[in-house]
């Protein structure tokens, strides 16, 4: 990665924000688990769309930090936005602004009142500290000179919202960030849309309607599918339970391709390359992914190179 053409590319931005950036970049490079690189979809991104997605972000007066704003890779590019983010949004505005976002658990007391346009609330926290904490709703509040105001979700309402993300393994991981996250966003769509109306739609890219009508178990297990033998299992044990199939397959489809960008790279030229390559890694689906060919042909291939 040519990191001193993205440094110069984006020199009308502000220096520190740009070398945040790409030191995160540098970091998703070189992330490693269990030996491996984590992110091998990196290696497949050219300068010109970290470029882009930069200057996608920032037209908001906001930056991808790898903390309150990340990428991702999900058959393309995501930007993924936190509740931090959403609120440095605001403040960006409305300096003045003051927020409280709290998770509610069972066995609290909470009550909100709105008097002559102030917000009047109280929630009291029985067991701060309790292990397996059950989530019963989230609340907002914002105050600032454009007014003071409430939003609240239930655990239907989160349910909803989780169903739909294509993130969900990040939903499974953090939740009560996620949470957060998802009140602040309802509340500044709801009281602030002129300001957000543009993150809102970068952010809707990580979420998918029509998963809501896959079970959610379904949707699990697909997500976490490590290997093409996974999904080939998953589809035999499924296909006859879930209600609905087009979406399952698409599921199982998109997640086919998330797990191909993640092979190695070989550059093929002719049919004998790709006999060599598959005799020696095994890896028919990284051939097919950069020698296009129908389906019998790669079965022709298969058998020539057994």
């Amino acid at each position: 990665m040519n990191y001193d053409k993205i440094t110069k590319e984006l020199s009308d931005y502000d220096k520190i924000n740009v070398g945040i950036y790409v030191g995160y970049l540098k970091f998703l490079e070189g992330e490693k688990k269990d030996g491996e690189m984590k992110n091998k979809w990196f290696a497949f991104q050219k300068e010109d769309q970290l470029i882009d997605i930069y200057k996608k972000v920032a037209a908001d007066r906001i930056f991808i930090d790898g903390e309150t704003i990340t990428i991702g890779f999900r058959g393309k590019l995501l930007i993924t936005y936190n509740y931090q983010a959403y609120k440095n949004l605001l403040l960006n505005i409305y300096p003045e602004t003051i927020f409280d976002m709290q998770v509610v658990n069972k066995g609290d007391n909470f009550s909100f009142n709105k008097e002559n346009g102030k917000i009047i609330y109280s929630h009291k926290i029985n067991d701060p500290f309790a292990l397996n904490k059950e989530i019963i709703g989230t609340y907002c509040i914002i105050k600032n000179s454009r007014g003071e105001f409430l939003e609240t979700l239930n655990m239907q309402d989160i349910e909803k919202m989780k169903a739909v993300a294509t993130t969900k393994n990040i939903w499974n991981d953090w939740q009560s960030e996620m949470v957060l996250k998802s009140v602040i966003k309802r509340a500044c769509k709801r009281h602030f849309r002129d300001i957000v109306v543009n993150v809102e739609k970068i952010d809707n890219e990580t979420n998918d309607l029509d998963r809501v009508n896959v079970e959610d178990l379904i949707q699990d297990r697909i997500e976490k599918a490590a290997t093409f033998d996974d999904l080939t299992k998953i589809y035999k044990d499924e296909n006859g339970n879930v209600k609905d199939k087009v979406n399952f397959m698409r599921l199982l489809g998109e997640r086919k391709t998330a797990l191909m960008e993640l092979l190695p790279y070989y550059t093929i030229e002719n049919e004998k390359e790709a006999i060599e390559i598959f005799k020696r890694v095994g890896k028919m689906d990284a051939v097919l992914l950069h020698w296009k060919m129908t389906e019998d042909q790669m079965l022709t291939l298969i058998e020539r190179a057994k």
